[in-house]
């Protein structure tokens, strides 16, 4: 027969418990157990809930001998009673994952489960360097709809990087500093999720995965384009040209108007930064997470305003200008003309010219502004007005303040402000029709010590901040766009 337990090692023997199924947790995470991990999940939950009891058990008695030792014929001279410690509901804790319950036969049960907590997390969750903290929790919410799966991964993934204890645990695992018993469970559960061992996920609240990056003049496109994010390796849609329809002959057999389809795949690459920083900088400086999140955001923002223009598709996304290949060729070889600007805007056809936008970089903008001194022309519609605050808010956004033959204009300053033969210098086309496919989460690791070859290989005192993440992009169909080129 086993020796009793007292409160203290119930207490110990349940988070050996927790830490075991949230380790065995995160070995299957997305995945539905196999039998060996039923039976280690069952087994961990049965005496979980033995525990339980016996603590409840523990407690009653310790209710009653508390009512007792008011009422003074109860009491024992010289008796002392251990009084239990309160404890909040363990059910209260939406960050213990090893509360959410497995449902075998129905996996939508336990990702309902995590869907309602991710939730809950996104209400209690500060956004920083955010206009509207509202608008940042509605947007996080919307993925939770648009790409969580069935078993909840998503809803897991903000969860397990969602809490406050996780944050600081992040911060002192990025200065070195010493972290609680506590604290580093919450960096394993985490690491789980990554796919290299000792890397760690970034908070949700700083992800510029999850958390949209600046849309600023540098960067136009994913204020315009299909921007959607996953948490699978690519993206598989269905695209297609329409039916065609007809009119016929009365009792005429019909035709076959079956559309083309076809199978568009957007695959995930990866982009990756290093920062190199003092061991005394990682010590002292307490916002050393906030800012380097801030800075990574800002360093994503500038890496992808050149790949969605130019990017080769290798190892890298598509860019707009590689994939926009129907080209319209101007009357010149370094001149702009009126004339060139209506005809590639002409060259689009109708199913995409009434959703067109422009991307030019600022150069060529203002060389069709030149083009329409007069107004004759009626390029720039508004060109002249005053900017309302519904325009300025717009160029925050990358607009150039106007629209371009009444489509929105924005300015892109990675394609060509060049004007020489054979530049490409404005696409004007839907950009529903380019996709950009976030594969939700950033990964950081540290590099401990870095070694300098001048100093012999020896440490430098300095750590590295190694961070990492996946976005793929791709033109959908080109006929959608026009490309403008000098002759």
């Amino acid at each position: 027969m086993a020796d009793p337990l007292s409160i203290e090692e119930i207490d110990s023997e349940l988070e050996e418990i927790k830490t075991k199924l949230e380790g065995l947790d995160g070995e299957y995470v997305g995945r539905s157990f196999d039998e060996e991990g039923k039976t280690r999940w069952n087994e961990h939950n049965e005496r979980r809930d033995e525990l339980n009891s016996l603590r409840a058990e523990l407690v009653t008695r310790n209710e009653v001998l508390v009512g007792l030792a008011g009422d003074p014929k109860a009491q024992e001279e010289g008796a002392a009673f251990h009084i239990a410690r309160s404890t909040s509901v363990r059910g209260e804790d939406i960050y213990d994952l090893s509360t959410v319950t497995r449902a075998y036969d129905d996996p939508s049960k336990e990702g309902d489960q995590l869907r309602d907590r991710a939730k809950r997390s996104i209400e209690q969750s500060h956004f920083p360097n955010v206009r509207s903290q509202e608008d940042m929790q509605g947007h996080v919410e919307g993925l939770i709809e648009r790409i969580d799966s069935e078993q909840g991964s998503f809803s897991r993934y903000l969860l397990a990087t969602g809490s406050s204890a996780y944050r600081r645990a992040f911060s002192k695992y990025l200065a070195g500093a010493p972290r609680t018993k506590y604290e580093d469970e919450m960096l394993y559960r985490a690491a789980s999720l990554t796919t290299t061992s000792g890397g760690f996920a970034v908070p949700f609240v700083l992800d510029p995965s999850v958390i949209p990056t600046s849309n600023g003049a540098i960067n136009p496109y994913r204020s315009v384009g299909n921007v959607i994010q996953i948490n699978v390796d690519e993206w598989r849609g269905v695209s297609s040209d329409g039916i065609t329809a007809a009119f016929q002959a009365e009792a005429a057999a019909t035709t076959d108007n079956s559309p083309t389809l076809a199978q568009p795949v957007v695959s995930t690459e990866m982009a990756r930064a290093f920062v190199p920083f003092s061991i005394e900088i990682g010590q002292d400086w307490g916002s050393f997470a906030a800012e380097m999140a801030g800075m990574l955001s800002d360093s994503k923002d500038v890496l992808e305003a050149t790949k969605f223009a130019l990017g080769s598709g290798t190892n890298e996304p598509f860019g707009v200008i590689t994939g926009a290949t129907t080209v319209f060729t101007s009357s010149s070889t370094n001149v702009l003309f009126v004339a060139d600007i209506y005809g590639v805007h002409n060259a689009l056809g109708p199913r995409f010219r009434s959703r067109a936008s422009w991307t030019l970089n600022n150069a060529v903008g203002d060389r069709i502004r030149q083009l329409d001194t007069a107004g004759g022309a009626n390029l720039w519609v508004s060109n002249l007005q005053l900017r309302s605050a519904a325009v300025v808010a717009d160029m925050q956004d990358g607009r150039m303040g106007a629209d371009l033959l009444g489509h929105p204009a924005y300015e892109a300053s990675a394609q060509s402000g060049t004007f020489t033969t054979g530049q490409l210098i404005g696409v004007v086309g839907d950009f529903n029709y380019y996709k950009i496919v976030d594969r939700v989460g950033m990964t950081i690791e540290t590099i401990p010590h870095i070694f300098g070859a001048a100093q012999g290989n020896l440490p430098t005192g300095q750590r590295g901040l190694f961070a990492y993440w996946r976005v793929g992009a791709k033109v959908l169909n080109a006929n959608a766009f026009r490309t403008l080129k000098l002759a």
